[in-house]
């Protein structure tokens, strides 16, 4: 069986290669395909640039693929163009199983940032290809990568969530649920939310970081506004500040919550918890 992880050289795509190598895909031949492969260090598959702007790339990346993933791109605005490039180099291929990474409640939430997702899941379920949907939540990864050294530094959290919840989960539990989808059976035609099984308001993830590192954290809850401004005045550019600070009230409204399940399922396991990740948060 051939195997295609599109967007395999971000952080997530490699956390996919890692728990396809783990579930034992012998004979089986992975190609990683991405845009910068010197981030690759993986012997158990093929490296193969690939660019979403460049459909060519796309289809030679997918050429005798027998299923594939997805991964989605990062710049919103421009997303749905290079998502439906890749979908249709998919088709082409015939590829007998297209994944493809989503947001929670793609289709329900108000979030802009959903809307990408929502117009490529729905690209996908139109192009006749079978496919999985894995609606990721928030990384929890990224409350150890870019939260706790500012709350840390200075003692505050900023946002505009409320007392919204949040479902993060790892990089490393998405991607062996990634992974299962690509070599297990019975998943086509599936929409998995997922999320970690432990749910988290800022205030909560405040409380966690201050008890880890034993300082004092506080979350401050402003206006969408005004997290924009402070946003801006970090150097944000203003059409990703907007984005952000309109994400902040979609957690507000629980858009951002997953409690299906579906990941501890996926993964035979339960998921990482905040805890857990900030025990291996090293500030140095």
């Amino acid at each position: 069986m051939k195997i295609v992880v599109l967007g395999a050289t971000g952080k997530l795509g490699r956390q996919v290669l890692r728990g396809l190598r783990n579930r034992g895909t012998t004979g089986s031949e992975i190609i990683a395909a991405g845009r910068d492969l010197a981030k690759l260090s993986d012997q158990d598959s093929r490296a193969v640039r690939v660019d979403y702007d460049d459909p060519a790339s796309l289809r030679v990346a997918l050429r005798g693929a027998d299923r594939a993933l997805l991964i989605s791109g990062t710049e919103p605005g421009r997303r749905v163009t290079q998502h439906a490039a890749a979908i249709d180099a998919a088709h082409q291929a015939g590829v007998g199983l297209l994944a493809l990474t989503s947001t929670p409640n793609a289709t329900g939430a108000a979030m802009s940032m959903a809307e990408d997702h929502a117009a490529t899941e729905a690209l996908l379920r139109d192009s006749g290809i079978p496919f999985v949907i894995l609606r990721n939540s928030m990384y929890l990864d990224l409350f150890v990568e870019q939260t706790v050294p500012v709350a840390v530094t200075r003692g505050v959290i900023v946002g505009a969530s409320g007392k919204g919840r949040i479902s993060p989960a790892s990089r490393d539990d998405l991607g062996d649920a990634a992974a299962e989808v690509l070599t297990g059976e019975g998943h086509a035609g599936a929409v998995y939310e997922l999320g970690g099984q432990r749910s988290y308001t800022m205030d909560e993830v405040a409380a966690a970081i201050a008890d880890r590192f034993g300082t004092a954290v506080e979350y401050r809850d402003v206006s969408a506004g005004e997290f924009k401004d402070v946003l801006l005045g970090q150097g944000v550019p203003e059409r990703m500040a907007e984005l952000f600070a309109d994400t902040q009230l979609g957690i507000a409204r629980g858009e951002m919550l997953v409690d299906t399940g579906d990941l501890s399922r996926l993964i035979g396991r339960p998921t990482q918890t905040l805890d857990e990740a900030l025990a291996k948060a090293d500030l140095r």
